[in-house]
Protein backbone atom coordinates (compact mmCIF):
# COMPACT_ATOMS: atom_id res chain seq x y z
CA UNK A 1 0.00 0.00 0.00
CA UNK A 2 1.59 3.90 -0.62
CA UNK A 3 1.68 5.82 2.02
CA UNK A 4 -1.27 7.74 3.19
CA UNK A 5 -1.32 11.11 5.11
CA UNK A 6 -3.88 10.42 7.98
CA UNK A 7 -5.21 12.59 10.26
CA UNK A 8 -8.54 13.44 12.45
CA UNK A 9 -11.31 13.97 11.07
CA UNK A 10 -12.21 18.01 11.07
CA UNK A 11 -16.03 17.18 11.42
CA UNK A 12 -18.54 17.52 8.45
CA UNK A 13 -18.06 21.23 8.09
CA UNK A 14 -20.52 21.73 4.63
CA UNK A 15 -20.57 25.51 4.63
CA UNK A 16 -24.21 25.28 2.41
CA UNK A 17 -25.72 22.42 1.16
CA UNK A 18 -24.75 20.37 -1.94
CA UNK A 19 -26.43 17.06 -3.34
CA UNK A 20 -24.98 15.15 -5.65
CA UNK A 21 -25.77 11.85 -7.69
CA UNK A 22 -23.68 8.97 -7.49
CA UNK A 23 -23.44 5.82 -10.01
CA UNK A 24 -20.34 3.74 -9.09
CA UNK A 25 -18.28 1.31 -11.04
CA UNK A 26 -16.11 -1.46 -9.45
CA UNK A 27 -13.27 -0.06 -7.42
CA UNK A 28 -10.88 -2.07 -8.27
CA UNK A 29 -6.73 -1.54 -7.80
CA UNK A 30 -5.27 1.40 -9.08
CA UNK A 31 -1.80 -0.19 -11.25
CA UNK A 32 0.28 2.68 -11.63
CA UNK A 33 3.61 3.37 -9.73
CA UNK A 34 2.27 1.68 -7.15
CA UNK A 35 -0.92 -0.34 -6.06
CA UNK A 36 -3.41 2.12 -4.12
CA UNK A 37 -6.76 -0.15 -3.60
CA UNK A 38 -10.06 1.04 -2.24
CA UNK A 39 -10.91 -0.05 1.13
CA UNK A 40 -12.49 -3.29 1.42
CA UNK A 41 -15.69 -3.37 2.95
CA UNK A 42 -18.57 -0.82 1.41
CA UNK A 43 -18.70 1.65 4.02
CA UNK A 44 -15.27 1.27 5.61
CA UNK A 45 -13.62 4.93 6.56
CA UNK A 46 -16.68 6.60 5.08
CA UNK A 47 -17.77 10.04 6.55
CA UNK A 48 -21.30 10.04 6.12
CA UNK A 49 -23.79 13.02 6.42
CA UNK A 50 -26.59 12.58 8.78
CA UNK A 51 -29.15 13.97 6.22
CA UNK A 52 -32.72 13.81 6.62
CA UNK A 53 -34.27 11.50 4.48
CA UNK A 54 -36.68 12.05 1.13
CA UNK A 55 -37.64 15.73 1.63
CA UNK A 56 -33.78 16.45 2.59
CA UNK A 57 -32.92 19.79 0.81
CA UNK A 58 -30.43 18.54 -2.31
CA UNK A 59 -32.17 15.78 -3.96
CA UNK A 60 -31.07 16.01 -7.32
CA UNK A 61 -33.94 15.50 -9.96
CA UNK A 62 -34.32 16.64 -13.88
CA UNK A 63 -36.78 19.77 -14.07
CA UNK A 64 -39.97 18.60 -16.38
CA UNK A 65 -40.41 20.95 -19.18
CA UNK A 66 -37.30 23.01 -19.07
CA UNK A 67 -34.50 22.78 -21.15
CA UNK A 68 -31.96 25.75 -22.63
CA UNK A 69 -30.59 26.51 -26.05
CA UNK A 70 -27.45 27.73 -26.52
CA UNK A 71 -26.30 29.86 -30.17
CA UNK A 72 -22.54 29.31 -31.57
CA UNK A 73 -20.60 32.33 -31.70
CA UNK A 74 -17.74 31.68 -34.00
CA UNK A 75 -14.00 33.44 -34.35
CA UNK A 76 -13.71 35.16 -37.30
CA UNK A 77 -12.44 32.97 -40.04
CA UNK A 78 -10.44 35.66 -41.33
CA UNK A 79 -8.65 35.85 -37.91
CA UNK A 80 -7.77 32.35 -38.25
CA UNK A 81 -6.84 32.59 -41.63
CA UNK A 82 -4.23 35.47 -40.66
CA UNK A 83 -3.09 33.44 -37.60
CA UNK A 84 -2.37 30.29 -39.95
CA UNK A 85 -0.56 32.43 -42.21
CA UNK A 86 2.00 34.04 -39.66
CA UNK A 87 2.77 30.63 -38.49
CA UNK A 88 3.63 29.31 -41.82
CA UNK A 89 5.98 32.75 -41.72
CA UNK A 90 9.53 30.99 -39.82
CA UNK A 91 10.03 34.57 -38.96
CA UNK A 92 7.58 34.98 -36.62
CA UNK A 93 8.98 31.72 -34.24
CA UNK A 94 5.49 29.90 -34.42
CA UNK A 95 4.70 26.22 -34.94
CA UNK A 96 0.96 25.17 -35.01
CA UNK A 97 0.58 21.81 -33.00
CA UNK A 98 -1.70 18.94 -34.20
CA UNK A 99 -3.03 18.72 -30.46
CA UNK A 100 -1.78 19.25 -26.95
CA UNK A 101 -0.17 16.55 -26.99
CA UNK A 102 3.27 17.52 -27.76
CA UNK A 103 2.71 20.41 -25.04
CA UNK A 104 2.28 17.88 -22.21
CA UNK A 105 5.07 15.29 -23.51
CA UNK A 106 7.92 18.97 -23.10
CA UNK A 107 6.27 19.72 -19.02
CA UNK A 108 8.61 20.07 -16.55
CA UNK A 109 6.78 22.03 -13.89
CA UNK A 110 6.34 19.97 -10.96
CA UNK A 111 4.05 18.11 -8.66
CA UNK A 112 4.68 16.37 -5.33
CA UNK A 113 3.20 13.32 -4.14
CA UNK A 114 1.07 14.17 -0.82
CA UNK A 115 3.36 12.68 1.76
CA UNK A 116 6.18 15.17 0.48
CA UNK A 117 3.68 18.03 0.62
CA UNK A 118 4.56 19.07 4.49
CA UNK A 119 2.03 21.71 6.07
CA UNK A 120 -0.21 21.66 3.28
CA UNK A 121 -3.59 19.88 5.05
CA UNK A 122 -5.98 20.63 1.54
CA UNK A 123 -6.91 17.21 1.37
CA UNK A 124 -5.66 15.51 5.49
CA UNK A 125 -9.53 15.30 6.25
CA UNK A 126 -10.34 13.59 3.00
CA UNK A 127 -7.31 11.37 3.33
CA UNK A 128 -8.33 9.80 6.35
CA UNK A 129 -11.49 8.71 5.21
CA UNK A 130 -11.27 7.58 1.90
CA UNK A 131 -8.64 6.05 -0.59
CA UNK A 132 -6.98 9.32 -2.35
CA UNK A 133 -4.48 10.24 -4.69
CA UNK A 134 -2.96 14.03 -4.35
CA UNK A 135 -0.11 16.10 -5.22
CA UNK A 136 0.90 19.48 -4.53
CA UNK A 137 2.40 21.85 -6.40
CA UNK A 138 6.02 22.55 -6.44
CA UNK A 139 7.00 25.99 -8.09
CA UNK A 140 5.22 29.17 -7.52
CA UNK A 141 2.07 28.18 -8.68
CA UNK A 142 1.64 26.82 -5.33
CA UNK A 143 1.21 29.49 -3.02
CA UNK A 144 0.68 32.48 -5.80
CA UNK A 145 -1.78 35.19 -5.46
CA UNK A 146 -1.85 35.77 -9.28
CA UNK A 147 -2.79 32.39 -10.84
CA UNK A 148 -5.83 30.68 -9.51
CA UNK A 149 -6.52 27.36 -10.49
CA UNK A 150 -10.13 26.62 -11.34
CA UNK A 151 -11.12 23.48 -13.61
CA UNK A 152 -9.89 20.16 -14.05
CA UNK A 153 -10.59 17.71 -17.33
CA UNK A 154 -9.06 14.48 -17.52
CA UNK A 155 -8.47 13.14 -21.04
CA UNK A 156 -7.35 9.55 -22.36
CA UNK A 157 -7.06 10.47 -25.93
CA UNK A 158 -4.50 10.85 -28.20
CA UNK A 159 -4.90 14.64 -28.73
CA UNK A 160 -4.64 14.87 -25.04
CA UNK A 161 -3.58 11.52 -22.67
CA UNK A 162 -3.46 13.30 -19.39
CA UNK A 163 -5.06 16.45 -17.44
CA UNK A 164 -5.63 19.76 -17.89
CA UNK A 165 -6.46 22.81 -15.48
CA UNK A 166 -7.97 25.79 -16.40
CA UNK A 167 -6.10 28.92 -14.35
CA UNK A 168 -7.26 32.64 -14.32
CA UNK A 169 -5.03 35.32 -13.79
CA UNK A 170 -5.60 38.43 -11.84
CA UNK A 171 -3.49 41.45 -11.03
CA UNK A 172 -4.29 43.80 -7.64
CA UNK A 173 -6.18 47.51 -8.87
CA UNK A 174 -6.13 49.93 -5.83
CA UNK A 175 -7.75 47.54 -3.05
CA UNK A 176 -9.47 45.11 -5.64
CA UNK A 177 -8.56 42.05 -7.64
CA UNK A 178 -9.01 42.18 -11.80
CA UNK A 179 -9.30 38.78 -13.76
CA UNK A 180 -7.16 39.65 -16.61
CA UNK A 181 -5.88 36.56 -18.44
CA UNK A 182 -6.23 32.83 -18.28
CA UNK A 183 -4.21 29.67 -19.53
CA UNK A 184 -4.62 26.19 -18.99
CA UNK A 185 -2.14 23.93 -18.10
CA UNK A 186 -1.42 19.98 -19.29
CA UNK A 187 0.92 16.83 -18.38
CA UNK A 188 0.31 13.21 -18.24
CA UNK A 189 -1.67 12.04 -15.17
CA UNK A 190 0.88 12.00 -12.34
CA UNK A 191 1.29 8.45 -10.93
CA UNK A 192 1.16 7.60 -7.44
CA UNK A 193 3.74 8.35 -5.05
CA UNK A 194 5.85 9.49 -7.65
CA UNK A 195 6.27 12.95 -9.20
CA UNK A 196 4.05 14.69 -12.06
CA UNK A 197 4.67 17.48 -14.64
CA UNK A 198 2.56 20.17 -16.32
CA UNK A 199 2.97 22.52 -18.45
CA UNK A 200 1.54 26.34 -19.03
CA UNK A 201 -0.52 27.23 -22.60
CA UNK A 202 -2.15 30.73 -22.37
CA UNK A 203 -5.10 31.39 -23.72
CA UNK A 204 -5.93 33.87 -26.32
CA UNK A 205 -8.17 35.16 -28.71
CA UNK A 206 -7.46 35.64 -32.59
CA UNK A 207 -9.54 38.85 -34.00
CA UNK A 208 -9.40 41.24 -37.10
CA UNK A 209 -9.09 44.78 -36.44
CA UNK A 210 -11.28 47.28 -38.29
CA UNK A 211 -8.74 47.63 -40.67
CA UNK A 212 -8.71 43.97 -40.94
CA UNK A 213 -5.57 43.18 -39.45
CA UNK A 214 -4.94 40.49 -36.96
CA UNK A 215 -4.85 41.43 -33.02
CA UNK A 216 -4.81 39.25 -30.53
CA UNK A 217 -6.78 39.37 -26.85
CA UNK A 218 -6.48 38.16 -23.39
CA UNK A 219 -9.14 35.70 -22.64
CA UNK A 220 -10.97 38.02 -19.92
CA UNK A 221 -14.04 38.63 -18.21
CA UNK A 222 -17.13 39.54 -20.86
CA UNK A 223 -19.96 40.48 -17.87
CA UNK A 224 -20.33 38.96 -14.56
CA UNK A 225 -22.35 38.48 -11.40
CA UNK A 226 -22.09 40.79 -8.49
CA UNK A 227 -19.34 39.32 -6.46
CA UNK A 228 -15.58 40.11 -5.39
CA UNK A 229 -12.16 38.48 -5.06
CA UNK A 230 -11.03 37.91 -1.49
CA UNK A 231 -6.82 38.67 -1.18
CA UNK A 232 -7.17 34.30 -0.42
CA UNK A 233 -8.68 34.09 -3.40
CA UNK A 234 -11.53 32.03 -1.69
CA UNK A 235 -14.62 33.48 -3.46
CA UNK A 236 -15.80 33.44 -6.98
CA UNK A 237 -14.69 35.66 -8.81
CA UNK A 238 -15.80 37.12 -12.00
CA UNK A 239 -15.14 35.35 -15.20
CA UNK A 240 -12.13 33.26 -14.29
CA UNK A 241 -12.52 29.36 -16.67
CA UNK A 242 -14.54 28.24 -13.48
CA UNK A 243 -14.28 24.92 -15.04
CA UNK A 244 -12.64 22.84 -18.24
CA UNK A 245 -13.67 20.17 -20.67
CA UNK A 246 -11.58 18.24 -23.15
CA UNK A 247 -13.40 15.79 -25.68
CA UNK A 248 -12.15 14.65 -28.72
CA UNK A 249 -10.59 17.91 -30.69
CA UNK A 250 -12.04 20.62 -28.61
CA UNK A 251 -11.33 22.20 -25.00
CA UNK A 252 -14.02 24.24 -23.33
CA UNK A 253 -14.19 26.61 -20.27
CA UNK A 254 -17.13 28.24 -18.30
CA UNK A 255 -17.30 31.67 -18.04
CA UNK A 256 -20.13 32.36 -16.07
CA UNK A 257 -22.13 33.94 -18.88
CA UNK A 258 -21.70 30.48 -21.14
CA UNK A 259 -18.92 28.44 -23.05
CA UNK A 260 -16.04 29.20 -24.69
CA UNK A 261 -14.23 27.01 -26.89
CA UNK A 262 -10.55 26.42 -28.22
CA UNK A 263 -9.98 23.64 -30.95
CA UNK A 264 -6.84 21.73 -29.80
CA UNK A 265 -5.86 21.78 -33.34
CA UNK A 266 -5.44 25.03 -32.61
CA UNK A 267 -2.05 25.06 -30.42
CA UNK A 268 0.96 26.54 -30.85
CA UNK A 269 4.66 26.36 -30.20
CA UNK A 270 5.60 30.42 -29.94
CA UNK A 271 8.78 32.44 -29.23
CA UNK A 272 10.04 33.03 -25.22
CA UNK A 273 11.86 35.17 -23.36
CA UNK A 274 9.35 38.35 -23.54
CA UNK A 275 6.32 38.75 -21.48
CA UNK A 276 3.91 39.75 -23.86
CA UNK A 277 0.86 38.05 -25.88
CA UNK A 278 1.31 39.22 -29.70
CA UNK A 279 4.40 40.35 -32.08
CA UNK A 280 7.18 41.92 -30.90
CA UNK A 281 9.50 44.13 -31.75
CA UNK A 282 12.05 41.41 -33.26
CA UNK A 283 8.89 40.17 -35.40
CA UNK A 284 8.47 36.76 -33.25
CA UNK A 285 4.96 35.27 -31.35
CA UNK A 286 5.00 35.79 -27.76
CA UNK A 287 2.65 34.32 -24.88
CA UNK A 288 3.48 35.61 -21.84
CA UNK A 289 6.41 33.90 -21.85
CA UNK A 290 5.04 30.70 -22.26
CA UNK A 291 6.12 27.87 -24.78
CA UNK A 292 2.57 27.35 -26.13
CA UNK A 293 -0.43 29.15 -27.08
CA UNK A 294 -4.05 28.16 -27.54
CA UNK A 295 -6.67 30.10 -29.47
CA UNK A 296 -10.12 30.39 -28.65
CA UNK A 297 -12.73 29.69 -31.96
CA UNK A 298 -15.53 30.22 -30.67
CA UNK A 299 -17.87 30.63 -28.31
CA UNK A 300 -21.72 29.49 -27.08
CA UNK A 301 -24.09 31.95 -25.18
CA UNK A 302 -27.37 30.98 -24.27
CA UNK A 303 -30.81 32.64 -25.95
CA UNK A 304 -33.63 33.62 -24.25
CA UNK A 305 -32.70 32.97 -21.07
CA UNK A 306 -31.83 36.53 -19.54
CA UNK A 307 -27.99 36.69 -17.87
CA UNK A 308 -26.67 35.53 -15.07
CA UNK A 309 -27.44 36.94 -12.30
CA UNK A 310 -25.91 38.02 -8.43
CA UNK A 311 -24.85 34.72 -7.02
CA UNK A 312 -27.66 35.59 -4.24
CA UNK A 313 -30.49 36.64 -6.73
CA UNK A 314 -33.15 34.01 -7.23
CA UNK A 315 -33.83 33.14 -11.00
CA UNK A 316 -36.79 34.44 -12.73
CA UNK A 317 -38.11 31.65 -13.86
CA UNK A 318 -36.77 27.42 -13.93
CA UNK A 319 -35.70 28.06 -17.67
CA UNK A 320 -34.54 31.90 -17.22
CA UNK A 321 -31.04 33.58 -16.00
CA UNK A 322 -28.72 30.53 -16.28
CA UNK A 323 -24.85 31.01 -15.10
CA UNK A 324 -21.85 28.78 -16.41
CA UNK A 325 -19.81 28.47 -13.66
CA UNK A 326 -18.22 25.17 -14.04
CA UNK A 327 -18.10 22.59 -17.01
CA UNK A 328 -16.86 18.88 -17.00
CA UNK A 329 -17.32 15.98 -19.63
CA UNK A 330 -19.00 13.04 -19.38
CA UNK A 331 -18.21 9.94 -21.32
CA UNK A 332 -21.22 7.86 -20.10
CA UNK A 333 -23.77 8.85 -22.46
CA UNK A 334 -24.19 8.10 -25.73
CA UNK A 335 -23.89 10.19 -27.79
CA UNK A 336 -20.84 11.62 -24.71
CA UNK A 337 -21.90 15.46 -23.67
CA UNK A 338 -20.94 18.33 -21.67
CA UNK A 339 -22.63 19.05 -17.98
CA UNK A 340 -22.47 22.45 -17.07
CA UNK A 341 -23.54 23.89 -13.12
CA UNK A 342 -24.44 26.83 -11.17
CA UNK A 343 -22.62 28.52 -8.43
CA UNK A 344 -25.33 30.05 -5.88
CA UNK A 345 -24.93 31.15 -2.36
CA UNK A 346 -27.86 30.94 0.42
CA UNK A 347 -30.60 33.35 -1.20
CA UNK A 348 -29.95 32.36 -4.65
CA UNK A 349 -31.96 29.27 -4.59
CA UNK A 350 -35.95 28.22 -3.67
CA UNK A 351 -37.04 24.78 -3.76
CA UNK A 352 -39.24 26.05 -6.80
CA UNK A 353 -36.46 27.46 -8.58
CA UNK A 354 -33.03 25.59 -7.75
CA UNK A 355 -29.58 25.55 -8.99
CA UNK A 356 -29.67 24.23 -12.70
CA UNK A 357 -27.31 21.47 -13.48
CA UNK A 358 -26.95 20.81 -17.48
CA UNK A 359 -26.83 18.45 -20.10
CA UNK A 360 -25.53 19.44 -23.63
CA UNK A 361 -24.90 16.55 -26.16
CA UNK A 362 -21.64 15.93 -28.10
CA UNK A 363 -20.93 15.10 -31.48
CA UNK A 364 -18.40 11.98 -31.89
CA UNK A 365 -14.88 14.67 -32.49
CA UNK A 366 -16.17 16.68 -29.08
CA UNK A 367 -18.05 19.24 -30.86
CA UNK A 368 -21.63 20.61 -29.76
CA UNK A 369 -24.28 19.17 -31.64
CA UNK A 370 -26.01 21.54 -33.24
CA UNK A 371 -28.55 22.42 -35.89
CA UNK A 372 -28.11 23.83 -38.96
CA UNK A 373 -28.54 27.32 -37.44
CA UNK A 374 -25.62 26.80 -35.23
CA UNK A 375 -27.77 25.85 -31.95
CA UNK A 376 -27.19 23.19 -29.50
CA UNK A 377 -30.50 22.06 -27.21
CA UNK A 378 -30.30 20.80 -23.57
CA UNK A 379 -31.11 17.20 -23.46
CA UNK A 380 -31.71 17.26 -19.26
CA UNK A 381 -31.79 20.52 -16.69
CA UNK A 382 -31.35 18.73 -13.05
CA UNK A 383 -32.56 21.15 -9.99
CA UNK A 384 -31.09 21.10 -6.50
CA UNK A 385 -31.77 23.65 -3.75
CA UNK A 386 -27.88 23.55 -3.04
CA UNK A 387 -25.24 25.83 -2.48
CA UNK A 388 -21.58 26.90 -2.74
CA UNK A 389 -21.31 24.15 -5.40
CA UNK A 390 -18.01 24.58 -6.95
CA UNK A 391 -17.88 22.12 -9.12
CA UNK A 392 -19.71 18.86 -10.63
CA UNK A 393 -19.10 15.46 -12.45
CA UNK A 394 -21.68 12.69 -13.22
CA UNK A 395 -21.61 9.45 -14.49
CA UNK A 396 -24.84 7.87 -16.08
CA UNK A 397 -25.79 4.11 -16.61
CA UNK A 398 -29.19 2.61 -18.17
CA UNK A 399 -31.07 3.24 -15.15
CA UNK A 400 -30.39 6.53 -14.60
CA UNK A 401 -27.47 9.38 -14.02
CA UNK A 402 -25.67 10.55 -10.63
CA UNK A 403 -24.33 13.49 -9.83
CA UNK A 404 -21.20 14.64 -7.51
CA UNK A 405 -20.80 18.20 -6.44
CA UNK A 406 -17.70 19.45 -4.67
CA UNK A 407 -19.23 21.98 -1.99
CA UNK A 408 -16.27 24.66 -0.55
CA UNK A 409 -16.72 28.01 1.06
CA UNK A 410 -13.74 28.92 3.18
CA UNK A 411 -10.97 27.71 5.03
CA UNK A 412 -12.35 24.64 6.36
CA UNK A 413 -12.71 21.15 4.76
CA UNK A 414 -15.46 21.03 2.58
CA UNK A 415 -18.13 17.91 1.68
CA UNK A 416 -18.63 15.94 -1.66
CA UNK A 417 -21.93 14.38 -2.25
CA UNK A 418 -23.61 12.52 -4.54
CA UNK A 419 -27.20 11.75 -5.35
CA UNK A 420 -29.07 9.53 -8.01
CA UNK A 421 -31.45 11.60 -9.90
CA UNK A 422 -35.11 11.91 -8.96
CA UNK A 423 -34.70 8.80 -6.23
CA UNK A 424 -36.37 11.18 -3.80
CA UNK A 425 -33.43 10.14 -1.01
CA UNK A 426 -31.39 12.11 0.85
CA UNK A 427 -27.71 13.10 -0.85
CA UNK A 428 -24.89 11.04 0.31
CA UNK A 429 -21.76 13.28 1.57
CA UNK A 430 -18.43 12.80 2.58
CA UNK A 431 -15.62 15.47 3.85
CA UNK A 432 -14.81 17.02 0.78
CA UNK A 433 -10.96 19.36 0.67
CA UNK A 434 -10.42 22.41 1.20
CA UNK A 435 -10.59 24.95 -1.29
CA UNK A 436 -12.20 22.44 -3.33
CA UNK A 437 -13.08 23.61 -6.76
CA UNK A 438 -14.02 21.45 -10.12
CA UNK A 439 -14.59 18.00 -10.60
CA UNK A 440 -13.96 15.30 -13.48
CA UNK A 441 -15.19 11.69 -14.23
CA UNK A 442 -12.30 9.28 -15.32
CA UNK A 443 -13.59 6.15 -16.53
CA UNK A 444 -10.72 3.29 -16.00
CA UNK A 445 -10.31 -0.24 -15.57
CA UNK A 446 -8.47 0.02 -12.82
CA UNK A 447 -11.62 1.68 -10.34
CA UNK A 448 -13.50 4.94 -12.08
CA UNK A 449 -12.37 7.97 -10.13
CA UNK A 450 -13.33 11.37 -9.59
CA UNK A 451 -10.31 13.92 -9.83
CA UNK A 452 -10.41 17.33 -8.29
CA UNK A 453 -8.45 20.20 -7.51
CA UNK A 454 -8.37 22.94 -4.41
CA UNK A 455 -7.49 26.60 -5.21
CA UNK A 456 -6.28 28.02 -1.84
CA UNK A 457 -2.72 29.74 -2.00
CA UNK A 458 -0.48 27.17 -0.10
CA UNK A 459 -2.95 24.51 0.07
CA UNK A 460 -3.09 23.95 -3.73
CA UNK A 461 -3.59 20.22 -4.70
CA UNK A 462 -4.83 17.92 -7.30
CA UNK A 463 -6.25 14.55 -6.22
CA UNK A 464 -8.73 12.05 -6.71
CA UNK A 465 -10.66 9.76 -5.05
CA UNK A 466 -12.91 5.87 -6.28
CA UNK A 467 -16.42 7.05 -7.43
CA UNK A 468 -17.17 4.16 -5.37
CA UNK A 469 -16.38 5.70 -1.91
CA UNK A 470 -18.17 8.67 -3.02
CA UNK A 471 -21.77 6.76 -2.75
CA UNK A 472 -23.64 4.93 -0.90
CA UNK A 473 -22.59 1.44 -0.57
CA UNK A 474 -24.53 -0.82 -3.79
CA UNK A 475 -24.71 1.52 -6.09
CA UNK A 476 -24.16 0.94 -9.55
Amino acid sequence: MSPRLRTPSRGKAARGRTAAIGLGAGAASLAVAVALAPPSGATRDLAVSAVAAAAAPGDTAPLPGVSFTLKAAPVSAEALRQLDAMAADPARGMTRQKDLAAAAAGAANGLTWKSGCGSNDAVKAVDAKVTLGAWCFDNGDKSSQYWIPQGVAISRTAQLDGVALSWYHRHKSGSDWVTDGSRVTVGPRPRVDAKGVYQPVTLAIPTVTAGGKLAVQEVSPANSPAGTVSVKGVDDAKQHQGGVALAGNFLYTADTSGLRVYDVRRTYRVATGQNILGVGADGRFYAHNEKYALFQTGMYRPENAGACPAWDVVPSARDKDLCFSTVTYDPTTSPASLLTAEYKIEGGVTSAKPMRAVRWPLNADGSLKTDGSGRVTSTTVFGTNLTHVQGAAVYHSGTGDTLYYDVSNGASPGSVYSDRDGDGNAPFHVVGPIGGESLAFDPYSGGDRIWGITERPGQRMLFWIYRKELQKPGMP
